[in-house]
Protein backbone atom coordinates (compact mmCIF):
# COMPACT_ATOMS: atom_id res chain seq x y z
CA UNK A 1 0.00 0.00 0.00
CA UNK A 2 1.17 3.61 -0.85
CA UNK A 3 2.23 5.54 2.01
CA UNK A 4 0.67 9.30 1.84
CA UNK A 5 3.39 11.72 1.25
CA UNK A 6 3.69 14.26 4.55
CA UNK A 7 3.39 17.76 3.52
CA UNK A 8 5.53 18.95 6.18
CA UNK A 9 8.53 17.03 4.62
CA UNK A 10 7.85 19.02 1.75
CA UNK A 11 10.80 20.67 0.46
CA UNK A 12 9.70 22.22 -2.60
CA UNK A 13 10.44 26.16 -2.24
CA UNK A 14 7.60 28.19 -2.45
CA UNK A 15 6.94 31.18 -5.03
CA UNK A 16 7.36 34.02 -2.39
CA UNK A 17 4.02 36.46 -2.48
CA UNK A 18 4.65 40.09 -3.11
CA UNK A 19 4.04 42.08 -0.25
CA UNK A 20 3.08 45.85 0.49
CA UNK A 21 5.97 48.27 0.78
CA UNK A 22 7.55 48.06 4.49
CA UNK A 23 9.42 51.29 3.57
CA UNK A 24 8.50 53.98 6.64
CA UNK A 25 5.77 56.47 5.56
CA UNK A 26 6.95 59.94 5.19
CA UNK A 27 5.58 62.78 7.80
CA UNK A 28 2.88 64.74 6.38
CA UNK A 29 3.98 67.98 5.20
CA UNK A 30 4.69 70.38 8.27
CA UNK A 31 4.70 67.85 10.58
CA UNK A 32 7.97 67.74 12.65
CA UNK A 33 10.56 64.96 10.80
CA UNK A 34 10.93 61.78 12.58
CA UNK A 35 14.08 60.80 14.81
CA UNK A 36 15.98 57.24 13.60
CA UNK A 37 14.99 55.19 16.12
CA UNK A 38 11.05 56.61 15.01
CA UNK A 39 11.91 56.06 11.92
CA UNK A 40 13.24 51.95 12.85
CA UNK A 41 9.59 51.75 14.52
CA UNK A 42 7.79 52.75 11.55
CA UNK A 43 10.10 50.60 9.58
CA UNK A 44 9.70 47.45 12.07
CA UNK A 45 5.95 47.40 12.06
CA UNK A 46 5.81 48.37 8.85
CA UNK A 47 7.49 44.97 7.68
CA UNK A 48 5.49 43.43 10.37
CA UNK A 49 1.51 44.68 8.69
CA UNK A 50 3.49 43.44 5.11
CA UNK A 51 3.91 40.05 6.53
CA UNK A 52 1.32 39.51 8.92
CA UNK A 53 -1.39 38.15 5.96
CA UNK A 54 0.87 36.17 4.51
CA UNK A 55 2.22 34.08 7.47
CA UNK A 56 -1.70 33.80 8.12
CA UNK A 57 -2.53 32.52 4.84
CA UNK A 58 0.78 30.09 5.22
CA UNK A 59 -0.46 28.53 8.23
CA UNK A 60 -3.97 28.19 7.19
CA UNK A 61 -2.23 26.07 4.08
CA UNK A 62 -0.14 24.21 6.10
CA UNK A 63 -3.12 23.45 8.67
CA UNK A 64 -5.20 22.45 5.63
CA UNK A 65 -2.43 20.00 4.21
CA UNK A 66 -1.68 18.21 7.79
CA UNK A 67 -5.37 17.74 8.33
CA UNK A 68 -5.85 16.42 4.85
CA UNK A 69 -2.44 14.19 5.49
CA UNK A 70 -3.97 12.86 8.88
CA UNK A 71 -7.52 12.12 7.00
CA UNK A 72 -6.01 9.81 4.23
CA UNK A 73 -3.54 8.56 6.51
CA UNK A 74 -5.77 7.58 8.77
CA UNK A 75 -8.60 5.72 6.66
CA UNK A 76 -5.52 4.16 4.32
CA UNK A 77 -3.78 3.05 7.95
CA UNK A 78 -0.74 4.42 6.99
CA UNK A 79 -0.36 6.92 9.61
CA UNK A 80 2.27 6.70 12.99
CA UNK A 81 0.63 5.32 16.40
CA UNK A 82 0.87 9.30 17.43
CA UNK A 83 -0.77 10.31 14.43
CA UNK A 84 -3.59 7.98 14.68
CA UNK A 85 -4.00 8.46 18.30
CA UNK A 86 -4.22 12.05 17.59
CA UNK A 87 -7.34 11.49 15.11
CA UNK A 88 -9.29 9.52 17.64
CA UNK A 89 -9.10 12.33 19.91
CA UNK A 90 -9.96 15.14 17.35
CA UNK A 91 -13.13 13.28 16.41
CA UNK A 92 -13.90 12.12 19.73
CA UNK A 93 -13.81 15.64 21.04
CA UNK A 94 -15.44 16.97 17.62
CA UNK A 95 -18.42 14.67 18.36
CA UNK A 96 -18.62 15.76 22.21
CA UNK A 97 -18.79 19.06 20.73
CA UNK A 98 -21.36 18.26 18.66
CA UNK A 99 -23.98 16.42 21.21
CA UNK A 100 -23.10 19.34 23.63
CA UNK A 101 -24.43 21.74 21.12
CA UNK A 102 -27.88 20.33 19.97
CA UNK A 103 -29.27 21.84 23.35
CA UNK A 104 -32.51 19.71 24.50
CA UNK A 105 -35.79 18.52 22.70
CA UNK A 106 -37.68 19.36 25.64
CA UNK A 107 -38.74 22.70 25.26
CA UNK A 108 -40.07 25.16 27.63
CA UNK A 109 -43.69 26.31 27.13
CA UNK A 110 -43.72 29.84 27.85
CA UNK A 111 -41.97 31.69 25.29
CA UNK A 112 -40.21 35.13 25.08
CA UNK A 113 -40.54 38.38 22.67
CA UNK A 114 -37.66 40.36 21.34
CA UNK A 115 -39.41 44.08 20.54
CA UNK A 116 -37.97 45.33 17.82
CA UNK A 117 -40.13 48.26 16.82
CA UNK A 118 -37.22 51.13 17.81
CA UNK A 119 -34.83 51.66 14.47
CA UNK A 120 -35.52 55.24 13.89
CA UNK A 121 -34.46 55.63 17.76
CA UNK A 122 -31.35 53.91 17.27
CA UNK A 123 -27.78 54.76 15.87
CA UNK A 124 -25.74 52.81 13.31
CA UNK A 125 -24.15 51.61 16.22
CA UNK A 126 -26.64 50.28 18.47
CA UNK A 127 -28.58 48.37 15.21
CA UNK A 128 -24.95 46.68 14.56
CA UNK A 129 -25.03 45.69 18.03
CA UNK A 130 -28.40 44.58 18.06
CA UNK A 131 -28.18 42.17 15.20
CA UNK A 132 -25.31 40.38 16.93
CA UNK A 133 -27.43 40.24 20.21
CA UNK A 134 -30.18 38.35 18.15
CA UNK A 135 -27.57 35.67 17.22
CA UNK A 136 -26.55 35.56 20.51
CA UNK A 137 -30.41 34.95 21.41
CA UNK A 138 -30.48 32.30 18.56
CA UNK A 139 -27.42 30.57 19.63
CA UNK A 140 -28.20 30.63 23.28
CA UNK A 141 -31.63 28.82 22.48
CA UNK A 142 -30.42 26.23 20.53
CA UNK A 143 -27.97 25.25 23.11
CA UNK A 144 -30.14 26.04 26.52
CA UNK A 145 -30.91 22.89 28.50
CA UNK A 146 -34.28 23.73 28.68
CA UNK A 147 -35.07 26.64 25.51
CA UNK A 148 -37.92 28.02 24.97
CA UNK A 149 -40.33 27.23 23.15
CA UNK A 150 -40.45 29.84 20.43
CA UNK A 151 -38.94 33.42 20.23
CA UNK A 152 -40.59 35.94 18.77
CA UNK A 153 -39.42 39.17 17.18
CA UNK A 154 -41.78 42.13 16.56
CA UNK A 155 -41.17 45.09 14.59
CA UNK A 156 -39.01 43.20 12.02
CA UNK A 157 -39.00 44.05 8.36
CA UNK A 158 -37.87 46.37 6.02
CA UNK A 159 -40.61 49.01 6.44
CA UNK A 160 -40.84 48.50 9.76
CA UNK A 161 -36.56 48.50 10.80
CA UNK A 162 -35.10 48.52 7.27
CA UNK A 163 -31.30 49.56 8.94
CA UNK A 164 -31.85 45.96 11.12
CA UNK A 165 -33.35 43.97 8.25
CA UNK A 166 -30.47 44.68 6.02
CA UNK A 167 -27.82 43.47 8.85
CA UNK A 168 -29.82 40.45 9.51
CA UNK A 169 -29.90 39.79 5.62
CA UNK A 170 -26.90 37.79 6.10
CA UNK A 171 -27.51 35.88 9.46
CA UNK A 172 -29.60 33.08 7.76
CA UNK A 173 -32.67 34.27 10.60
CA UNK A 174 -34.75 32.55 7.96
CA UNK A 175 -33.05 29.36 9.26
CA UNK A 176 -33.09 30.12 13.13
CA UNK A 177 -35.03 26.68 14.56
CA UNK A 178 -37.55 28.37 17.57
CA UNK A 179 -37.25 31.60 15.85
CA UNK A 180 -39.93 33.47 14.29
CA UNK A 181 -40.19 36.97 12.59
CA UNK A 182 -43.30 39.48 12.55
CA UNK A 183 -43.21 42.81 10.77
CA UNK A 184 -46.06 43.79 12.55
CA UNK A 185 -45.88 45.50 15.78
CA UNK A 186 -46.03 44.35 19.29
CA UNK A 187 -48.76 46.38 19.63
CA UNK A 188 -50.71 43.59 17.13
CA UNK A 189 -49.28 40.96 19.10
CA UNK A 190 -50.91 42.26 22.36
CA UNK A 191 -54.57 42.75 20.59
CA UNK A 192 -54.06 39.07 18.68
CA UNK A 193 -53.32 37.38 22.28
CA UNK A 194 -56.41 39.47 23.67
CA UNK A 195 -59.01 38.28 20.96
CA UNK A 196 -57.37 34.69 21.56
CA UNK A 197 -56.79 34.57 17.79
CA UNK A 198 -56.02 30.95 16.35
CA UNK A 199 -52.01 29.99 16.34
CA UNK A 200 -51.31 29.06 13.18
CA UNK A 201 -48.71 29.82 11.08
CA UNK A 202 -49.06 29.20 7.54
CA UNK A 203 -46.79 27.79 5.34
CA UNK A 204 -44.06 28.21 8.20
CA UNK A 205 -42.92 26.08 10.60
CA UNK A 206 -44.95 23.25 12.69
CA UNK A 207 -45.07 21.48 15.96
CA UNK A 208 -44.59 18.20 15.86
CA UNK A 209 -47.06 17.07 18.69
CA UNK A 210 -47.64 19.20 21.67
CA UNK A 211 -46.66 23.00 22.23
CA UNK A 212 -43.05 23.39 23.65
CA UNK A 213 -41.89 20.42 21.45
CA UNK A 214 -39.16 20.55 18.85
CA UNK A 215 -39.93 22.87 15.67
CA UNK A 216 -39.66 21.16 12.64
CA UNK A 217 -38.68 23.77 9.56
CA UNK A 218 -40.06 24.13 6.46
CA UNK A 219 -38.79 21.81 3.46
CA UNK A 220 -37.43 25.51 1.55
CA UNK A 221 -35.61 27.16 4.02
CA UNK A 222 -34.84 29.92 2.03
CA UNK A 223 -31.77 30.99 0.44
CA UNK A 224 -28.32 29.99 1.93
CA UNK A 225 -26.36 32.27 -0.25
CA UNK A 226 -25.69 35.10 2.15
CA UNK A 227 -23.04 36.66 0.30
CA UNK A 228 -24.76 37.73 -2.59
CA UNK A 229 -28.62 37.37 -0.97
CA UNK A 230 -31.64 39.57 -2.41
CA UNK A 231 -32.85 41.26 1.27
CA UNK A 232 -36.11 40.91 -0.67
CA UNK A 233 -36.31 36.72 -0.68
CA UNK A 234 -36.42 36.90 2.70
CA UNK A 235 -40.42 38.52 2.98
CA UNK A 236 -42.27 35.49 2.72
CA UNK A 237 -40.38 33.73 5.98
CA UNK A 238 -42.00 37.00 7.53
CA UNK A 239 -45.20 34.59 9.71
CA UNK A 240 -47.15 37.91 10.82
CA UNK A 241 -49.82 38.48 11.91
CA UNK A 242 -50.27 34.44 12.71
CA UNK A 243 -48.47 33.23 16.31
CA UNK A 244 -45.94 30.59 16.38
CA UNK A 245 -47.40 27.14 17.14
CA UNK A 246 -46.10 26.86 20.26
CA UNK A 247 -47.52 30.30 21.34
CA UNK A 248 -51.51 29.69 22.27
CA UNK A 249 -53.21 32.83 22.47
CA UNK A 250 -54.29 31.78 25.88
CA UNK A 251 -51.08 32.83 27.07
CA UNK A 252 -50.44 35.83 29.10
CA UNK A 253 -47.99 38.76 28.41
CA UNK A 254 -45.73 39.57 30.57
CA UNK A 255 -43.62 42.94 29.80
CA UNK A 256 -40.18 42.74 31.53
CA UNK A 257 -39.16 46.52 32.86
CA UNK A 258 -37.53 47.73 36.27
CA UNK A 259 -40.58 50.40 37.08
CA UNK A 260 -42.61 47.55 37.60
CA UNK A 261 -43.96 47.48 41.35
CA UNK A 262 -44.16 43.54 40.81
CA UNK A 263 -41.03 41.68 40.99
CA UNK A 264 -40.77 38.47 39.19
CA UNK A 265 -40.28 35.15 41.09
CA UNK A 266 -40.46 32.54 38.63
CA UNK A 267 -40.93 31.43 34.92
CA UNK A 268 -44.21 30.20 33.96
CA UNK A 269 -45.15 28.25 31.02
CA UNK A 270 -48.41 30.02 30.23
CA UNK A 271 -46.19 33.14 29.84
CA UNK A 272 -44.71 35.29 27.54
CA UNK A 273 -42.48 37.23 28.82
CA UNK A 274 -41.50 40.40 26.32
CA UNK A 275 -38.06 42.08 26.49
CA UNK A 276 -37.77 45.68 24.39
CA UNK A 277 -35.09 45.70 21.77
CA UNK A 278 -33.97 49.11 22.98
CA UNK A 279 -30.71 51.07 24.62
CA UNK A 280 -32.37 54.13 26.11
CA UNK A 281 -34.13 53.66 29.25
CA UNK A 282 -35.85 57.02 29.06
CA UNK A 283 -38.04 55.84 25.28
CA UNK A 284 -40.92 54.78 25.17
CA UNK A 285 -41.41 54.06 28.92
CA UNK A 286 -45.28 53.44 29.42
CA UNK A 287 -45.47 51.24 26.07
CA UNK A 288 -46.64 48.55 27.94
CA UNK A 289 -48.90 50.35 30.60
CA UNK A 290 -50.36 51.62 27.21
CA UNK A 291 -51.13 48.66 25.66
CA UNK A 292 -52.11 46.55 28.87
CA UNK A 293 -49.92 44.39 29.37
CA UNK A 294 -48.46 43.41 32.41
CA UNK A 295 -45.35 44.37 33.63
CA UNK A 296 -42.57 43.00 36.00
CA UNK A 297 -38.90 43.06 36.88
CA UNK A 298 -36.50 40.35 37.03
CA UNK A 299 -35.25 40.11 40.91
CA UNK A 300 -31.67 41.44 40.46
CA UNK A 301 -31.80 43.99 43.12
CA UNK A 302 -32.90 40.96 45.31
CA UNK A 303 -30.55 38.44 44.17
CA UNK A 304 -27.46 40.59 43.87
CA UNK A 305 -27.46 42.95 46.40
CA UNK A 306 -23.98 44.05 46.18
CA UNK A 307 -24.26 45.04 42.52
CA UNK A 308 -23.78 48.56 41.82
CA UNK A 309 -26.00 50.18 39.85
CA UNK A 310 -26.41 51.21 36.41
CA UNK A 311 -24.52 48.39 34.96
CA UNK A 312 -25.09 47.17 31.68
CA UNK A 313 -26.24 44.12 30.38
CA UNK A 314 -27.20 42.85 26.59
CA UNK A 315 -30.37 41.83 25.37
CA UNK A 316 -28.88 38.28 24.77
CA UNK A 317 -27.83 38.63 28.33
CA UNK A 318 -31.17 39.02 30.04
CA UNK A 319 -32.38 36.40 27.85
CA UNK A 320 -29.82 33.96 28.92
CA UNK A 321 -30.46 34.91 32.81
CA UNK A 322 -34.14 33.62 31.73
CA UNK A 323 -32.35 30.26 30.41
CA UNK A 324 -30.40 29.81 32.83
CA UNK A 325 -32.88 30.43 35.54
CA UNK A 326 -35.39 27.75 33.42
CA UNK A 327 -31.99 25.09 33.68
CA UNK A 328 -30.65 25.82 37.43
CA UNK A 329 -34.05 27.19 39.19
CA UNK A 330 -32.09 29.99 40.91
CA UNK A 331 -32.18 33.60 40.39
CA UNK A 332 -29.19 34.36 42.14
CA UNK A 333 -27.24 31.13 40.40
CA UNK A 334 -28.41 32.27 36.96
CA UNK A 335 -27.67 35.59 37.54
CA UNK A 336 -24.00 34.88 38.90
CA UNK A 337 -23.56 32.71 35.72
CA UNK A 338 -24.25 35.16 33.13
CA UNK A 339 -23.43 38.71 34.81
CA UNK A 340 -19.31 39.13 35.00
CA UNK A 341 -17.86 39.10 37.89
CA UNK A 342 -16.17 41.95 37.38
CA UNK A 343 -19.53 44.04 37.73
CA UNK A 344 -19.76 43.10 41.04
CA UNK A 345 -17.11 46.22 41.68
CA UNK A 346 -18.25 50.11 41.36
CA UNK A 347 -14.41 50.51 40.52
CA UNK A 348 -10.97 49.88 39.67
CA UNK A 349 -9.60 50.31 43.18
CA UNK A 350 -11.99 48.37 44.69
CA UNK A 351 -11.38 45.09 41.87
CA UNK A 352 -7.97 45.36 42.62
CA UNK A 353 -8.40 45.23 45.96
CA UNK A 354 -10.53 42.12 46.24
CA UNK A 355 -8.00 40.13 43.73
CA UNK A 356 -5.52 41.28 46.28
CA UNK A 357 -7.33 39.52 49.14
CA UNK A 358 -8.16 36.60 47.31
CA UNK A 359 -4.29 36.13 46.00
CA UNK A 360 -1.82 34.84 48.76
CA UNK A 361 0.41 36.39 50.47
CA UNK A 362 3.41 37.91 48.77
CA UNK A 363 2.14 37.08 45.35
CA UNK A 364 2.60 39.60 43.03
CA UNK A 365 -0.36 40.68 41.59
CA UNK A 366 0.27 44.23 41.17
CA UNK A 367 0.96 44.03 37.75
CA UNK A 368 -1.65 41.62 37.12
CA UNK A 369 -4.22 43.58 38.54
CA UNK A 370 -3.25 47.08 36.26
CA UNK A 371 -3.52 44.59 32.99
CA UNK A 372 -6.45 43.41 34.42
CA UNK A 373 -8.10 46.60 35.09
CA UNK A 374 -7.26 47.75 32.03
CA UNK A 375 -8.53 45.08 30.10
CA UNK A 376 -12.12 45.20 31.70
CA UNK A 377 -12.27 49.39 31.28
CA UNK A 378 -11.75 48.65 27.60
CA UNK A 379 -14.42 46.13 28.16
CA UNK A 380 -16.83 48.34 29.76
CA UNK A 381 -16.35 50.97 27.00
CA UNK A 382 -16.77 48.44 24.21
CA UNK A 383 -20.05 47.78 26.05
CA UNK A 384 -21.01 50.71 26.77
CA UNK A 385 -20.19 52.05 23.09
CA UNK A 386 -22.50 48.95 21.53
CA UNK A 387 -25.64 50.13 22.63
CA UNK A 388 -27.88 47.43 22.19
CA UNK A 389 -27.95 47.41 25.82
CA UNK A 390 -30.07 47.77 28.98
CA UNK A 391 -28.99 49.38 32.57
CA UNK A 392 -29.15 46.62 35.64
CA UNK A 393 -30.45 48.99 37.40
CA UNK A 394 -33.20 49.09 34.65
CA UNK A 395 -33.66 45.37 34.24
CA UNK A 396 -31.81 46.51 31.27
CA UNK A 397 -32.82 49.38 28.66
CA UNK A 398 -34.53 47.09 26.10
CA UNK A 399 -36.76 45.76 29.13
CA UNK A 400 -37.99 49.89 29.56
CA UNK A 401 -39.87 50.09 26.02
Amino acid sequence: MEAVQNPLLDTTPETPVAGPSTAPTAPAEGAAPLSKNAQKRAAKRAHYESVKLEKRAAEKIRRRERQAYLTEGYAAGTLSTEDAALVDRQRALKRARKASSRGSDAAFGGAVVVDLGFDELMTDQEISSMNSQLGYVYSINRTSKVPFGAVLHTGFGPTKSPRLWEKMAKSTWNRWSRMHFWEEDIDLLAKVMKEGAEAKVDGAAEVDGDAGAAVKGPVDLGPTDTKNINPDELIPFLSGPNLPPSIPATHKLVYLSADADEELTTLADDEVYIIGGIVDRNRHKNKADRMGIRTARLPIGTYLADLPTRKVLTVNQVFEILTQYLALKDWAAAFEAVIPQRKYFSGKSEKSKANKAKGAAGDAEGDGDEDEDEDEAEEDDEESAANGQMDVDDEEAAMNA
